[in-house]
């Protein structure tokens, strides 16, 4: 009997989950960083923030993590915003970058918002 009725609530997720025609990957995380210092903050400091990584990885032989959060629609428009952090020998950050489609960063980047950019480029 419990398991019909885990099934039955499952089957009624999964058809709002298609009605609603919206999936999303990865955590929610904040678009501001101005925590996040080269040459400072440590692995632990970015763990404390954030978590664990999505993604980890390697870009030209240097260690990186990868921070998602992904939004897609069925209906209307999907986003998408990543966090990528490249890292020194000794676990501090070498440089880091952000990308976002989801209007309130691409608002605020652009100076739409009144708010100043949230991302700089790496350098």
């Amino acid at each position: 009997m419990k398991y019909k009725k885990s099934l039955h609530s499952f089957a009624l997720i999964l058809v709002f989950a298609i009605l609603q025609g919206c999936v999303s990957n990865g955590r929610e995380f904040p678009s501001r960083f101005e925590w996040l210092q080269k040459g400072k903050s440590r692995h632990d400091d970015v763990k404390l923030v954030l978590g664990e990584p999505q993604f980890v990885g390697y870009s030209d032989s240097t260690p990186s993590w990868t921070y998602g959060h992904y939004r897609y629609r069925l209906f209307g428009p999907s986003h998408t915003k990543e966090l990528k952090i490249y890292w020194n020998p000794d676990k501090t950050v070498q440089s880091w970058s952000f990308t976002s489609s989801f209007p309130e960063d691409v608002n605020a980047v652009s100076g739409q918002s009144g708010q100043r950019p949230v991302a700089t480029p790496i350098k």
